[in-house]
């Protein structure tokens, strides 16, 4: 890929630093990424900013990855879009090195998430559609599913009151954004991600194609756009689309070394007007079958096949579609089913649960979150192997503090363990009490630090007039 252009109000702008710097920098004391790595500073271009971005990762080849996806800031989307074009060249170029990709939101999970704090449970995180960029879409990325978000379980150092809680020392220290009084909404009791598959074997291939652009089948992007801060920015560059006058509309994966296959995975078009109603899907060993139609908006469309060996090449054929657009932004070729990622809490009414205080009248619900969990799990109750139902009916009559684990049969070293315990007027006025006591110790903290705050943005000021005259 050449220079990216990047548009703001239909205008093209060079990537320059709001201090007029043209390229990276650090301090007298501490020198810049680039500077350290390369022994050079990095230009702000486009094509720099991805060799940053893929410098950092493969000094370092990271296990597991979490990056921000596209939502309604200029920032964050120019953020997803450098680093998914920093794993495409990685991923082309580095067959032995294949990490956990995760994306999530900063903002409609996050920064912009409900203010649910202070309430009688700490609750799992929620999407804030008032901050999607399109409404229309369930989360900010169209194939992003929330029923098939990845919850992780945070630290017993991330729950606390906001006195001890870590999140809120850390957002204390970004004092020029006042990010402490995002904490309300930043601290949840669950992360949220979604999984993007990086051990895809058409990396390990050559792709075809009748006609088209073939390499947007796997250059590991779903949605893309070169106007960052349109509010409703158009998609363009990242969908494979036959020619309007071809007949034959395939593509192909040509292997260097034999695979065995296991499922296929297609994403299609985002804009929900366009798709593939039916196309076949054909293997080397002979074996084939229909597929269709993709699902709308582009959302995940997986073929699960009878176990494929000795494969050398798969095609697939478009037979029909509707719209003018139709066709595939990402093509996953899969060789194991199972997810990479495996996840076991408990759940208290669906949020993930913990310290989980019963209020009287409260319907509370038992269960068990089991991400890329493929066996059963069993239940204890202090200690006694029991059942899910059990577990349920000692909570609906619950009368003395219950300590509830659940084991993988498979695994025994992956477990969740929750207190739940009953409450009465005592308890219920003490945690009224703790809210108020936090929430004036908060207001106290907030007031040390408006002075300080106050004399950043007379600095910034300063430096603004000095740079105006």
């Amino acid at each position: 890929m050449g220079e990216r252009n990047v548009f703001v109000n239909g205008r093209k702008c060079p990537l320059i630093g709001r201090d007029g710097q043209s390229e990276t920098y650090g301090l007298e004391t501490h020198a810049d990424f680039a500077m350290q790595y390369r022994g050079k500073h990095q230009a702000y271009t486009w094509d720099g900013l991805v060799q940053d971005i893929k410098d950092v990762i493969l000094r370092d080849k990271p296990a597991m990855i979490m990056a921000t996806d596209f939502d309604s800031h200029p920032d964050h989307r120019l953020c997803y879009l450098g680093f998914l074009h920093a794993m495409k060249s990685i991923l082309h170029t580095c067959h032995e090195y294949r990490p956990v990709v995760l994306m999530g939101f900063c903002y409609s999970t996050g920064f912009e998430g409900r203010k649910d704090f202070y309430g009688p449970h700490l609750l799992s995180s929620v999407i804030n559609t008032d901050q999607l960029w399109d409404k229309a879409y369930e989360t900010d990325n169209p194939v992003y599913e929330w029923g098939n978000r990845i919850r992780f379980p945070v630290d017993e150092a991330c729950r606390p009151w906001m006195k001890d809680n870590v999140i809120y020392k850390a957002l204390s220290c970004h004092m020029s954004q006042k990010a402490s009084t995002r904490a309300v909404r930043l601290i949840n009791g669950d992360q949220v991600f979604w999984l993007r598959r990086t051990e895809n074997r058409i990396y390990e291939g050559k792709v075809s194609v009748s006609s088209g652009n073939g390499d947007y089948l796997h250059d590991f992007m779903m949605m893309n756009t070169e106007h960052i801060t349109d509010k409703k920015p158009v998609m363009e560059n990242y969908l494979w689309v036959p020619e309007p006058e071809d007949k034959e509309k395939w593509c192909r994966c040509d292997f260097n070394t034999p695979q065995t296959i296991q499922a296929v995975v297609f994403y299609g078009n985002i804009d929900g007007e366009s798709r593939i109603l039916k196309g076949k899907l054909t293997f080397s060993t002979g074996f084939s079958g229909l597929v269709g139609p993709f699902r709308k908006q582009g959302k995940e469309t997986r073929i699960v096949v009878p176990v494929q060996k000795g494969v050398t090449w798969v095609q697939f054929e478009i037979l029909e579609s509707q719209g003018n657009q139709a066709g595939i932004s990402e093509w996953e070729i899969l060789d194991n089913v199972n997810l990479p990622v495996s996840v076991l809490q408990i759940c208290a009414n669906g949020h993930f649960a913990y310290d989980w205080a019963v209020y009287p009248g409260e319907k509370t619900e038992i269960s068990a979150y089991t991400y890329g969990i493929q066996g059963p799990v069993r239940w204890k109750v202090n200690g006694q192997r029991t059942t899910l139902e059990s577990v349920n009916a000692q909570i609906r009559q619950l009368d003395r503090k219950l300590v509830v684990r659940v084991e993988a049969e498979d695994d025994p070293n992956l477990w969740s363990e929750a207190v739940f315990v009953p409450t009465g007027p005592s308890y219920r006025l003490r945690h009224r009490g703790q809210i108020m006591l936090d929430k004036a110790w908060v207001w106290w903290d907030r007031q040390m630090d408006k002075r300080p705050h106050h004399q950043l943005k007379k600095v910034k000021s300063e430096q603004e007039y000095d740079q105006l005259f």
